[in-house]
């Protein structure tokens, strides 16, 4: 079976069903999963022995269905895990092991829509399904030969390189992602697929364009999976060989490392109506530019925008200003002029995680508020992950995300006024020694998963 064919079946119903299955025998234990589901504990053998058509062994549907499910949410919150780890590294002074951790962010994060949307990566050999009853494995199992070859060596397809390939093909597809992916991005409390119906005379036009344009961002988003898919040695650089044995004289520059994770943060910000509202009104501007640049003759772009708003009663110059690119709103974000920087820095693979764990989170939160489950369902989870991850003590789970902004933000400001003043020693000792407090929070970058989470 092709890999196009084999992406193209895959079933987003199906992997809702898991979420089903889920609410229905796995929440009142404070479980998003059976402990005997058997890709939980040994995965990897379980796909190949299930593959195995000499073997009798088969993995119950369901339990491949809810696997999937479990593990969108589960890789979301450990991608976020790997970009946190990735900002302290780097704060650290560790370069190099910033890189390593947010390509693994990256991975996560692809492995998490991957599973949302029917497939489950494991090693060499993948899972499908394709129907609510219906799975098939990636290489699909043959043997050559009358009588069959029994002793010949299965197809393979090595996780970085089926990674890489599956979201390409998801991205290039004729057929998915669908509109849905547009609803997962708001401004003024209305989601893309909103602001683009009225953006252009034809909603079908418009919403194709929307498609294609979240599209090519996830491409542009996976670069660094695309790079490294085949590139072992790239990827175990870090891992294996001696990191302090040159450039001895480089002086790492914390200002700029610290200005730069800091505007990662507040373009990360929440609102009340809007999960991550500075972030989502860029992509916004982005998406209208895009539109706009494959109109025929579509007039004045400031015309459209106010259009699309008006429809809903939305008035805001300032808004439409920033939109249209109007001075003094020139300007790109600096998380979007590092993402562009084809080359794997600190601060350009940490953007293109960042932005695209945002897709990742949006699409977790969207197939738990269709499969039933609400975000206070999952406080079991929340709960554990704060605690883990230094948020709160135990019994002080905020009851609003969103004060996981708050109330750190004040630290941010004193923060970057502190480094920015004129004369000020700027070595990563004296910074820590004046900040210690928001520098431990700066780190803590996945405390925006949990405020972006919308189910």
């Amino acid at each position: 079976m092709r890999l196009t064919y084999f992406v193209r079946k895959a079933s987003k119903d199906a992997v809702l069903e898991g979420v089903k299955n889920i609410k229905r025998y796995q929440l009142l234990s404070q479980k998003i999963i059976s402990e005997r589901n058997p890709l939980i504990t040994n995965g990897i053998n379980s796909i190949f022995k299930h593959a195995d058509d000499r073997k009798l062994y088969r993995i119950d549907q369901s339990k491949i269905n809810s696997f999937l499910a479990a593990s969108s949410l589960s890789h979301m919150l450990d991608g976020w895990m790997y970009l946190s780890d990735s900002f302290n590294a780097l704060l650290n002074g560790d370069e190099g092991t910033a890189v390593h951790l947010c390509y693994y962010a990256e991975l996560r994060s692809a492995m998490s829509i991957l599973a949302s949307e029917g497939i489950g990566v494991f090693d060499r050999k993948h899972i499908g399904v394709f129907s609510s009853n219906t799975n098939s494995e990636y290489p699909k199992n043959y043997y050559k030969g009358t009588p069959p070859n029994l002793s010949y060596k299965q197809p393979t397809s090595p996780t970085h390189t089926f990674v890489w390939e599956a979201m390409d093909k998801w991205a290039n597809s004729a057929f998915k992602p669908n509109s849905d992916i547009l609803k997962i991005f708001k401004v003024k409390g209305k989601n893309f697929y909103e602001l683009t119906e009225y953006f252009h005379p034809s909603t079908a036009v418009s919403t194709l364009l929307g498609i294609q344009t979240i599209k090519s961002w996830l491409k542009d988003w996976c670069f660094d999976i695309k790079s490294y898919r085949n590139d072992r040695e790239t990827r175990n650089e870090v891992s294996y060989r001696p990191q302090r044995i040159k450039d001895f004289n480089k002086i790492i520059d914390f200002q700029a490392i610290i200005n730069g994770l800091d505007s990662f943060w507040t373009v990360m910000s929440p609102l009340a109506t809007d999960r991550y509202s500075l972030l989502d009104t860029y992509l916004l501007r982005k998406l209208y530019a895009g539109l706009y640049d494959n109109i025929d003759n579509p007039g004045q772009r400031s015309d459209l925008i106010r259009n699309a708003f008006n429809q809903y009663g939305i008035n805001d110059e300032t808004l439409f200003n920033f939109l249209d690119f109007q001075h003094p709103y020139n300007d790109d974000h600096i998380i979007f002029q590092q993402a562009n920087i084809k080359q794997t820095t600190p601060l350009s693979i940490i953007a293109r995680a960042t932005l695209l764990l945002r897709i990742s989170v949006g699409l977790v939160s969207q197939l738990y508020n269709a499969g039933g489950i609400n975000k206070t369902d999952l406080d079991f989870v929340w709960e554990n992950y704060g605690i883990d991850c230094g948020f709160w003590n135990s019994g002080s789970t905020p009851l609003d995300f969103n004060n996981l902004w708050s109330d750190i933000q004040p630290s941010f400001n004193d923060l970057r006024s502190d480094i920015n003043t004129p004369g000020v020693d700027n070595s990563m000792y004296s910074i820590f020694g004046r900040n210690a407090e928001a520098i431990s929070h700066l780190g803590q970058i996945n405390r925006a998963c949990l405020w972006g989470l919308d189910f």
